[in-house]
């Protein structure tokens, strides 16, 4: 009985394996609970969910839906090693490369699979305008003269 019930999960398993995964029939709750369980070849089509859900909220209801992902994500990946961790991220960029490898960059930005999850400031981002980083870095002259240190 133990054999025949393992048979019927492991066919159930690969039908699921070879359909992928539809994610345009979950509910919002069921996204958020999945946030960092999915396996790294279903993230492409997870993602592109997430972006035409959050494209057709307002923005308060957007920043309250990724709010909750984010904690879900951190919850579900908290006992992860680094290792694990390393290794699901490089699994996720090259599956996101492999779905993106035949759009023009106007569909993957519309697909929201333009960024890999990576999210960078340009230097006219308000976030940015009083950090360090932008600031131009004081050199010495080279041609005056080097400062006496003061004798005490």
């Amino acid at each position: 009985m133990n054999k025949f019930i393992s048979m019927i999960l492991a066919g159930a398993l690969c039908a699921s394996l070879a359909f992928g995964a539809d994610f345009s029939k979950k509910s919002n709750d069921d996204l958020i609970k999945v946030a960092g369980t999915v396996a790294p070849k279903d993230v492409p089509d997870y993602r592109m969910e997430l972006h035409k859900r959050i494209k057709a909220m307002k923005k308060p209801e957007a920043k309250a839906f990724h709010e909750k992902l984010e904690a879900s994500m951190k919850k579900n990946t908290e006992k992860m090693s680094m290792k694990d961790m390393r290794a699901r991220r490089e699994a996720i960029k090259k599956a996101i490369d492999e779905k993106t490898k035949g759009m023009t960059k106007e569909q993957i930005k519309e697909s929201g699979l333009d960024h890999h999850g990576h999210h960078k400031h340009g230097k006219d981002h308000k976030k940015d305008e009083g950090s360090k980083a932008n600031k131009p870095v004081k050199k010495p002259d080279p041609k005056a003269p080097a400062p006496k240190p003061e004798a005490k």
